[in-house]
């Protein structure tokens, strides 16, 4: 009896010794109804902008941290929405692991027009924290959200430019200061969806290709198609997409969409199109003024194609004009990207003082402006 006993008591031990092995490592589960957002506890605020104490800090705003039933670190993302959108469309402005974030007369400003929001018009957005777990992501909750009233002023805000390069194309594969001959062009932004661009102009077909930059003199961020139906892109930490192409010679409209990666290039009939000797630009924020025009250069790989380097311009009004003479002219609403038109008296286009590039096509009156940093 006393054998059997002592058999008896070895495979209980066993057992329970295999069971405190296989749980060395013990699995959490989150559980929602013992998690809590973040709550932000700072107030609704009017915030003053002030153009000349644009590095000056302006607003910061705290919150109590999240809670979670397990222990492990928490990443906050902050997003902005216009006021009455309900983050339809949020932009993230920040992520931190602390609890408060601050932010300077500028980078508010910048945020309210990124938005949307008009310049010199009193209007509010509203900002939420969205937490999360570890670096994965995981279980996020969202706070409360505050709204900001402000009164924005005019300013370029930095967005994301594609410029073209490849030997379909006038830069052939030079980029940068490579292509001093022939720059590589710039492709509209779309004023209402800053992941929108568009470009008319000629391109080579055959064995020529082509691809998109982000900055010029940089090969990467690097846009192209891996399957000839979408958007691919290294952005500096992995492999070059492949490359654009047309079957034929001519002029094509090409439309890229960041938003969906998605692209189509699309034929564009140019032989009604007429061939202008000069365009240039005019207007109160212009080198000359209203007096005189200030020549572009003309593409010697596309007739269609203008455009005017490192050109200073004031705070004011322009338009684009050909053969330097009313009423050859073209005009827009919005500034630094759009498509501008001759239909009757056209606007000028606003300016905001600073030193561009600007590229325009005089096929779909596209134009942007490039600031030189």
């Amino acid at each position: 009896m006393k054998k059997i006993s002592i058999l008896i008591f070895a495979f209980v031990a066993s057992l329970c010794f295999n069971a405190c092995v296989e749980d060395e490592e013990p699995t959490f589960v989150i559980q929602p109804n013992q998690s809590e957002g973040p709550l932000i506890v700072t107030a609704n605020s009017s915030v003053t902008l002030n153009k000349d104490l644009a590095d000056e800090q302006a607003f910061t705003m705290v919150w109590d941290d999240a809670g979670y039933n397990i222990d492990t670190p928490i990443s906050y993302s902050i997003e902005a929405g216009a006021a009455g959108t309900d983050f339809a469309t949020p932009e993230q402005i920040a992520v931190t692991t602390s609890r408060f974030y601050s932010w300077t007369v500028a980078e508010l400003n910048g945020i309210a027009l990124t938005l949307g929001l008009a310049p010199d018009t009193e209007a509010s957005f509203e900002l939420r924290v969205t937490s999360s777990l570890g670096t994965s992501g995981g279980a996020a909750l969202t706070s409360n959200p505050i709204a900001l009233t402000v009164t924005p002023y005019n300013t370029v805000v930095v967005q994301k430019d594609l410029f073209l390069v490849g030997n379909a194309t006038a830069p052939d594969w030079n980029n940068g200061s490579e292509a001093s001959q022939h720059p590589n062009p710039a492709i509209v932004r779309d004023p209402n969806n800053k992941n929108l661009f568009t470009y008319t102009g000629k391109f080579l077909g055959g064995s020529n290709a082509f691809k998109l930059l982000e900055i010029t003199g940089q090969w990467q961020p690097q846009w192209g198609t891996n399957d000839g139906s979408s958007l691919s892109v290294n952005d500096g930490t992995g492999s070059d997409p492949g490359t654009f192409s047309v079957a034929t010679d001519g002029f094509y409209t090409l439309t890229v969409n960041l938003d969906d990666n998605t692209f189509s290039i699309a034929d564009f009939d140019a032989s009604a199109a007429p061939t202008f000797t000069t365009i240039g630009i005019i207007g109160d924020s212009t080198p000359d003024g209203w007096d005189s025009d200030t020549d572009m250069t003309q593409s010697t790989f596309d007739e269609h194609l203008w455009y005017i380097l490192g050109v200073n311009l004031v705070d004011g009004e322009m338009k684009f004009r050909h053969s330097n003479d009313w009423p050859g002219n073209w005009g827009g609403t919005t500034g630094v990207s759009g498509n501008a038109t001759t239909d009757g008296n056209p606007p000028n286009i606003p300016v905001i003082a600073g030193t561009y590039d600007i590229w325009f096509n005089d096929l779909d009156g596209g134009y942007i402006f490039i600031p030189r940093g």
